[in-house]
C-alpha cells in the first residue's frame, strides 16, 4: 500500500530559515573582529536577499552577492546571544549618526536584528547599528499594523511608560575594506554583538517564556540590511505572508511581521574553543529544511500557519465589513487558503474527535483557535496578532 501523503506537506514547504547556533562555555570578547576563534568555526548564513524574496522582488532590487553581499552567523552561551555579520558595498557606505537611539535606517547604512523570544508577535526587540557603532534599541509591544508603538530611549525618558533601554548589550564594528562616506567607493564592514538574554526577555508581559533559553529551544529571529535611506532592504528571511486579496503567499516590504521571521535554534556545544577539533561536529549554521530532524523543526509551525491564515483573512474581512470580524471559518472562505486550513478542520469520521478551528467573537475583537488533529497542541491568535501555542492538551486516543 502506498504511504499516505503528509497532510502538512504544504505547511512544511513554507517553513522559514532555521539557523542552529553552537554554544560556548566562555564569554566572547566583542571587538568587531569576526575572523577570530570561535567565529572561524561557525558557518555564515546564506546571503541576504531582497525583503520580498526572490520570487516577488522587482527587477533590479536584488543584491549582487559578489559586491553587495550580506551574511551573518550566531553563537550563544548562558547569558548572551552573539551575532556577527559582514556587509559588502560597491556603493557609498553612509555612517553619520553618532547619538545613541537615533533613527539610523533613515539615513545610514544599517544592520538590524529582530528577536521575538516568546514567538508570540508581541514585546519583540529590535537593534539597529551603523558602521561607526551607533546603536538604536527598541521594544515593540505589538506590530505597528496592529496598533503597536515604539518603546525606546529615543522617544521617552526613564520612568516613562514608553521607555525601553538595554543594560548589558555590547556591540562593535570594524571597517575591513574601503572607506565610509566615500562617494567613489563603498566599504566592507563587520558588526559583532553580544545581546544579553536579560535585555531580550525584559518586558515580555504577554508570555511566561521569560527565562534564558536552553539547548534545543527556538526563538523567532530575522536580520535586515537597509541602504539608500530605506529604499533598499535586504533580509535573511524573506517577509512572506498570506495575502487574502491575491489569494497567495506574497512578499512584503515590512519587517514588522514577526510571524514571517526565521528561527534560531540554541544548539549544543559543538566547538572546541582553542580552535582544535577532536571530532566532526553535528550540523550547525543555516540549515535547509531537509537537514533538520523532527525534533529541531517547530512542531507548532503548521498550526501557527493556519492561525495566521485566519488572522490575515480576518483583517481583510474587517476592512470590507466596517470593522466587524467573521464569526465562522465558513464566512472567511473566500479569503483563506483552504489547503492550509483543511487538515485542522474537524472530521466527523475521525473517532478521536480531535482537531478543529473555532472563532470566538467579542465587540470588535476575536480569538481564533487551531487545534492539531492529534490534540497535541493548539495555536491561538487574536485581532492584535497575539499568537500563542499550548502543548499537550490531553492524552490522544490510541487503538
Amino acid at each position: 500500500m502506498a504511504a499516505s501523503r503528509d497532510p502538512f506537506a504544504l505547511h512544511w514547504s513554507l517553513y522559514p530559515r532555521h539557523y542552529v547556533a553552537p554554544k560556548l562555555t566562555t564569554p566572547l570578547v566583542i571587538d568587531g573582529n569576526i575572523d577570530k576563534d570561535p567565529w572561524k568555526q561557525v558557518p555564515f548564513s546564506d546571503y541576504f536577499d531582497e525583503i520580498r524574496g526572490a520570487t516577488d522582488a522587482p527587477p533590479g532590487t536584488r543584491p549582487d552577492q559578489d559586491a553587495q553581499g550580506t551574511r551573518m552567523k550566531m553563537l550563544w552561551d548562558d547569558d548572551y546571544l552573539y551575532v556577527a555579520a559582514m556587509l559588502q558595498s560597491n556603493f557609498t557606505t553612509q555612517a553619520h549618526f553618532t547619538k545613541r537611539n537615533s533613527p539610523i535606517f533613515q539615513k545610514d547604512s544599517d544592520f538590524e536584528v529582530f528577536i521575538d523570544a516568546p514567538a508570540n508577535c508581541h514585546d519583540y526587540k529590535e537593534l539597529e547599528v551603523n558602521a561607526i557603532n551607533t546603536v538604536w534599541n527598541l521594544l515593540l509591544d505589538k506590530p505597528y499594523d496592529d496598533g503597536g508603538s515604539e518603546h525606546s530611549g529615543r522617544i521617552a525618558q526613564p520612568g516613562d511608560k514608553q521607555y525601553y533601554e538595554v543594560q548589558h548589550q555590547t556591540t562593535a564594528t570594524k571597517v575591513i575594506h574601503g572607506k565610509l562616506n566615500d562617494d567613489k567607493e563603498g566599504a566592507t564592514w563587520t558588526v559583532e554583538c553580544a545581546l544579553a538574554f536579560s535585555d531580550l526577555l525584559a518586558n515580555t508581559t504577554t508570555s511566561t517564556n521569560t527565562k534564558p533559553p536552553k539547548v534545543g529551544h527556538k526563538w523567532r529571529i530575522n536580520f535586515s540590511r537597509v541602504e539608500h535611506e530605506g529604499d533598499t532592504n535586504w533580509t535573511w528571511q524573506a517577509q512572506r505572508i498570506w495575502d487574502p486579496v491575491a489569494k497567495q503567499v506574497k512578499g512584503k516590504v515590512a519587517m514588522h511581521l514577526p510571524d514571517a521571521w526565521g528561527y534560531v535554534e540554541f544548539g549544543k556545544q559543538q566547538l572546541v574553543e582553542d580552535g582544535t577539533s577532536q571530532q566532526t561536529p553535528p550540523p550547525m549554521g543555516d540549515l535547509r529544511f531537509d537537514q533538520l530532524t523532527d525534533e529541531q523543526r517547530d512542531a507548532s509551525w503548521p498550526a501557527r500557519l493556519a492561525a495566521m491564515n485566519i488572522y490575515y483573512a480576518q483583517r481583510r474581512y474587517a476592512e470590507l465589513h466596517q470593522g466587524q470580524y467573521a464569526a465562522t471559518v465558513a464566512d472567511l472562505k473566500e479569503l483563506t487558503d483552504e489547503r492550509i486550513l483543511k487538515p485542522f478542520q474537524s472530521n466527523k469520521n475521525d473517532k478521536t474527535g480531535h482537531g478543529g478551528i473555532t472563532i470566538t467573537l467579542g465587540h470588535k475583537l476575536y480569538v481564533a483557535t487551531v487545534t492539531a488533529p492529534d490534540n497535541s497542541l493548539k495555536a491561538t491568535v487574536n485581532h492584535e496578532r497575539l499568537l500563542t501555542v499550548n502543548y499537550h492538551l490531553q492524552e490522544t486516543a490510541t487503538d
